[in-house]
């Protein structure tokens, strides 16, 4: 089994995070809502893989997009899954390591690495 990656990214507002969890068997992105009551806390998910990452957790990062609307998750600095929360959508997931993602255009503006 391998280890287990997390990362996560609390909006500003600090009322919204995006937060992958890899639990050494499946990897999920989330969508949580920071003051739902206890069980009530993720308001949508993306499955991202199903077997063993090819990647670390070095090298995975949740952040967010510069206007906080989008939270995305970059493995190796590729943006692999966004949450809009603006518009209520998701896309990506079904992370592979021989495959490019399937993120719109339009769903990738405004992601900017900030350290």
């Amino acid at each position: 089994m391998a280890e287990e990656i997390f990362d996560s990214a609390v909006r500003s507002a600090g009322d919204r995070a995006g937060v992958f969890e890899y639990d050494g068997e499946t990897g999920f992105f989330y969508l949580y809502d920071i003051d739902a009551a206890a069980g009530r806390k993720v308001v949508d998910s993306l499955q991202v893989l199903t077997s063993e990452p090819d990647f670390t957790q070095e090298e995975v990062e949740v952040r967010w997009d510069l206007e906080e609307k989008k939270v995305g998750l970059f493995i190796r600095e590729v943006l692999w899954a966004v949450f809009n929360v603006h518009h209520g959508t998701k896309c990506g997931g079904r992370y592979a390591s021989k495959l490019a993602p399937t993120i719109p255009r339009e769903e990738q503006i405004g992601f900017t690495r900030i350290s």
